[in-house]
Formats: structure tokens, sequence, C-alpha cells
């Protein structure tokens, strides 16, 4: 009987597949993320630009590469992405989880997985969005901000 209950154990933890995200992600980056999907969810093109986004700023989509010089392009960005999410219904975005994080010395890379929705509480688009943040301590203020985007998803819907 013990036998029989002691195989039943290994089976049943040998088939679990619950993963747990073990990633050590520093609190000070963690906030910085958490700040960025509540001001994008608020389309705050103020507050990204000036807490979250650095300059110059280079933004990787399927199929081109934007590179913003300084904040005023940036701040066009913004607001060019914001109207055509509002055109799409946008409401807000959730953090889910992290996927990938590194860190070495001043420069941080990170992959998020994040979920849009619309006005109406449905999902927009897919329900699993990813995108990966090149982060860098700014010169200025010694505080990590994000330089560029590597979209895995269309960004503006």
């Amino acid at each position: 009987m013990r036998f029989t209950i002691l195989l039943f154990l290994i089976v049943l933890l040998s088939c679990q597949k619950t993963k747990v995200n073990h990633l050590q992600v520093p609190i000070e980056i963690e906030k910085l993320v958490f700040d960025y999907v509540e001001a994008w969810s608020k389309r705050d093109v103020d507050y990204i630009t000036d807490n979250i986004y650095g300059e110059p700023f280079v933004l990787f989509l399927e199929d081109t590469t934007i590179f913003l010089n300084d904040f005023k392009n940036i701040k066009a960005f913004l607001n060019s992405t914001f109207s055509n999410l509002e055109s799409s219904n946008y409401s807000h975005s959730t953090f889910n989880k992290w996927v990938t994080f590194k860190l070495r010395g001043d420069t941080a890379i990170l992959e998020m997985n994040f979920t849009r929705f619309k006005k109406n509480g449905a999902i927009l688009g897919k329900r699993e969005r990813t995108a990966t943040y090149v982060l860098k301590k700014s010169k200025n203020d010694k505080a990590f901000k994000i330089f560029s985007i590597i979209a895995h998803t269309v960004i503006d819907s």
C-alpha cells in the first residue's frame, strides 16, 4: 500500500506543469515598468517622455526601425500612437509577467508580457502580447530609462 501511494505521488508531482516565474527584477526597474504601463494606459505623453523614455529612442518594428533623436520626435510618435489606439477603442493595458530579464552594469534587457483592453472590457488584439525593452541608466539622473523597444506585435492597435 505504501509503495502504491508513493508511486502515485511521484507520478502526480512529475505531471505538474506549473512554472513559477523566478526572475529577480530590481525594484527600481519594476517600478519604472509599472509606472510605464500606468502612464501608457493614461496616454500620458509628458510623463513618459519626462520619466520613462531616454533619448535618442529606437523602436524596432516588424518591417521598419524608427529612430527618434529627441523628445520632440518622441512626443509626436507617442501622440500618433495614442491617436491610433483611440481609434481602436483602446482603454488600458495590464502587466502580466516578466518573460526574460538580464542586467549587466548600467544596461538591462527585459521582455514583458502584457494585455491591452478595449473600453468595453474586451481584449484588444492578442491576449498575450510581448515586447522587449532595452534600459540604460541615464547620464543626467542615474536612473534607468527605456532607450529602445523591440515590438513583437503591432504597437498601435
